[in-house]
This record gives structure tokens, sequence and C-alpha cells, in this order.
């Protein structure tokens, strides 16, 4: 890049005023705090979304909704409550655990599964075991037999025993699952798990932690991911949910063995338990090694707003041509906080709600001229080949966006410059480059073979440069056929 940046591009907060009226605690079976202890789940066949969540006895109910802001109990008839079955209780056991629509699955009896988070269940000599479950429709669950799975030590919650730190990683693995974890330097880090079935799962594996680039006090305290492991254009991505602690206010915490793992120290270590959480962008190819941008992408409320202390953002779901996030949003800091200084801790009812967020699809990161000269993007390099298409998610509504293509020696190829672009000055999430009304890259032309005899067809590289205006936002390129991107390798799906 030239006289070019990467730009943040913050979610739109679909819920600035109030939380969302999920349920309206109606219902006989309902409990006060139902809505606050829901979690989302999408189903990408139906495009539904749900949410998990218990009544008075901690029975699991769901709620469903097909945009995300109306939703509805569906009568299942599966649970007697008061002598009537006509209800939205599932005959999932208490507690909620980690539930998926398995995208991988291709017995439609087991498209839903779930696994607790800390073993539930009681084995042949009454000791506690771990418990899973599996079901066709989310709603009629049945149990996995007890297993290798059943004596696992606590799996995805906080604290999370020592023994079971550590471990290979699979970037590939099917399944992965992040949850906090203690660092050597008593402060909550971020550690990944993978699972080859949704049962088994490895070692908690730190992942990320502060570094030099991170103000004093940051911590991470969870994740919102795809537990399908999947890639938006070859992109893992997070919201990552750093906790800005006070480092004035260090407390004590109990039992820090488990909370901190083998770490040595005194009985009792201090960790700091006040101050903001923030959600923020992070992504990676590989699931271990991540790039973070330290700025808000869900921001929190201003202060007195029902999310001004803390927000958990959830996992990116694509949903009817755009990016949505659920999120949990809490009216005071982590220690119960309000933003008046003169008021005690928790004075203000401790106000939280489901919140959500949209985002135009591959919208997350933009590349902009920094001043008032087009800034210029040039990629790398891939195959030329037979040709093909380019496609471009890009808004130039309050500018232009121009293009060439080069060859790897950097030099414009004829009838592809610049100057005989057709450029584009609209807002497109699928843009096709085109020269003189002529779309697509040129295959490779013989006058080009002969100046190079020796090179093989799929030797030849080429190279886009984009010339991008003040005022335009360039946020993905696509490439098709996508193997093109790769040295000798064929790649399913896209690349961007």
């Amino acid at each position: 890049m030239d006289g070019a940046h990467r730009v943040l591009n913050p979610a739109e907060k679909l819920t600035v005023d109030e939380p969302l009226n999920i349920i309206t605690q109606d219902q006989p079976w309902e409990s006060d705090d139902a809505e606050s202890s829901g979690n989302f789940v999408y189903d990408e066949v139906n495009q539904t979304f749900r949410m998990y969540y218990h009544s008075v006895d901690s029975q699991v109910c769901v709620i469903e909704s097909r945009d995300g802001i109306h939703w509805e109990r569906p009568n299942l008839g599966l649970v007697e409550f008061n002598g009537s079955k006509a209800n939205n209780i599932t005959n999932c056991p208490s507690h909620i655990g980690a539930i998926l629509c398995d995208p991988h699955e291709t017995d439609e009896a087991y498209r839903w599964k779930r696994i607790e988070f800390q073993p539930q269940g009681v084995g042949p000599n009454g000791e506690r075991v771990w418990c899973a479950y599996y079901s066709r429709d989310g709603y009629d669950w049945k149990p996995y037999p007890l297993g290798t799975h059943s004596s696992q030590t606590q799996l995805f919650a906080f604290g999370s025993r020592r023994e079971t730190f550590g471990g290979p990683i699979d970037p590939d693995a099917p399944y992965v699952w992040y949850s906090q974890r203690g660092s050597s330097r008593r402060t909550r880090v971020l550690g990944r798990r993978d699972s080859q079935d949704f049962l088994n799962w490895s070692g908690l594996r730190t992942v990320i932690e502060q570094d030099l680039d991170d103000p004093i006090g940051t911590e991470f305290y969870s994740a919102g991911f795809d537990a399908a492991n999947r890639t938006d254009g070859g992109l893992h991505i997070i919201m990552l949910n750093t906790y800005l602690t006070d480092i004035t206010e260090p407390y004590a915490i109990e039992d820090p063995e488990n909370y901190w793992g083998a770490e040595k120290g005194p009985d009792v270590i201090p960790a700091r338990i006040d101050g903001f959480v923030d959600t923020q962008l992070a992504v990676s190819r590989d699931t271990v090694n991540w790039k973070r941008y330290r700025e808000p992408f869900i921001p929190r409320g201003n202060p007195g707003a029902w999310d001004w202390g803390m927000l958990y953002g959830g996992g990116p779901i694509a949903h009817d041509g755009k990016t949505v996030f659920f999120y949990d949003g809490y009216c005071e800091s982590h220690n119960g906080r309000s933003p008046r200084p003169y008021l005690k801790r928790y004075s203000a009812g401790r106000e939280k709600g489901k919140g959500l967020a949209s985002l135009r699809l591959d919208g997350y990161v933009s590349v902009e001229a920094v001043s008032y000269a087009p800034g210029v993007l040039t990629t790398h390099r891939f195959r030329q080949e037979s040709g093909g298409t380019i496609g471009v998610n890009v808004d130039a509504s309050a500018g232009e966006l121009r293009y060439e293509v080069l060859e790897d020696t950097g030099e414009p190829i004829p009838g592809y410059t610049a100057a005989e672009c057709d450029p584009i000055r609209a807002d497109t999430v699928d843009g096709v480059l085109s020269w003189n009304g002529v779309s697509g890259w040129p295959g490779l032309s013989e006058e080009r073979q002969a100046r190079y005899p020796k090179l093989q067809k799929e030797e030849f590289y080429i190279k886009l440069r984009f010339y991008i205006s003040p005022g335009t936002k360039l946020y993905s390129l696509t490439l098709d056929p996508p193997e093109v991107t790769a040295w000798g390798v064929k790649v399913r799906g896209r690349i961007d």
C-alpha cells in the first residue's frame, strides 16, 4: 500500500436506546432472569435464530426469530408444566451448555449437538461425569452413551483445571472452542481447544495474551466465535471480549489454584475484578496467530446507557445479505460501578440485556486513501493462465475506484491499464472489474509466452493495482477461479 491504510469499520448497533425485547416473561414457567441466561444459535438450513434459556426450574426453553428482532415461542409439546405440554420447553436436561447446529454433520439425526460446560451427570460408581446430547431438530434431545468424553475435566468455562492446559493444536479441526484461562502473570488470557467430534477435546492452549501494544491492565475475558471452525474468505474471525481492568483496585480471589492453574504464589492471589469490557475484532489464518484491532468493534453505550459498562459480543452470523452479531450488555462495570461516582456499587440495579448489531458482508476492514491523493494498493501476484473474473466489495459512492492488471514485473498490460478501466463510482458488494466493457483479467497471450519460452503456462503471474480515491472504501477482492492464488494447490471455495 502507498498512501493507503486499513480502517476498522465498527458494526452498527440496532439496539442503541434499549435492548431487544426477546422474552415478554408472561408465561408461568419463565424466570425473571430468563433472557439474561440465554445463548444464541443459528439454524442455517432454516435461516432462523434461536435462543435457549432457563425456565423457573432450570429446564431449557427455546424461542425463535426470522430477523433477530421479533421472537416467538414454538409450541413443542414435549415437557409437561402444570398439567400441560403446550409450551416451548425442550426435553434437554438443565444447564444449557454448548449447543451447535452442526454444518459438518451428514447424518440428520445428529445435526444438533450439545455438551455440558462442566460434569453434570452421574457415572456407574456415583462419580461426576460429562454428559453430551444430540438431536435432529434441537428440541427433542437424546443422550450419547458414556464414553471417553465422559471422564474429561472442565472444558469450556472459567476455571479450567491445570491438568487440561497445553497439548497439541489442530488448526484445521472441525470444531473449536475459545475460553478464558489464567496466565503466568496472573492475568486473564484467551485459550483454545479443538475437537474432531464435538465430544472429546484437546488441551487448553493460550492463543491471545497481552503484549506491549495493549494498555496497562488489559486482559481477555472471552470470545464470540464459530464453533464449527469455518472461515470467511480464508480468515477465522472472533469477537474478542477485552477486559480493561482498573489497575488501582486489586482484589483477592478464593481457590486460586483452580483459577490460575499450576502457577506458584501465595494461598490467595490478587486479581483485578473491576473494569470495562469492550468487544474487539481479531482475525487469524490458523486459529493460533491473531491480528487484533485494538478499538471497539461494537462500541459500548454512552454513560447511563444500558450497555455502558460491559459489552460481550457474540460470533458473526451471515444472514439475509448481512453479518449480524448478538451481544450482552450491562449498565455497570464488572464490579458494579456506575458512571455516577457518588453512587454505591450495584446501585443501578444491574440493568442488562441482549443487543443486536449489523455489518455489511466482508465489511470488517476497508482500505482507504490516507489523504487527498488516491491511495494505491497492489496485490500479491497470482497465476494468469486462461483468465478469470474479478469481483470487488467497495463503496465508491463518494469517490472512485480505478484499477489495472500488471505483469509480475510491474508493467501494466496494454488494454488493461487504469486509463482503460471502467471506473466504479457506486456502493456495491459484488462489483465486477472490466476494461472497455470487457470483464475479467486476460488469458496468457502468445506474445507474452514467446518472450519467455522456457516457462510453463502455469508459471506466468500477474498482479492487480487499485487506485482508491478519497471517500472510497475497498472492502474485499474475489478472484474466480480461486485456485490461481495458490502455488500449484487446488483451493476449495473462494479466496478473498
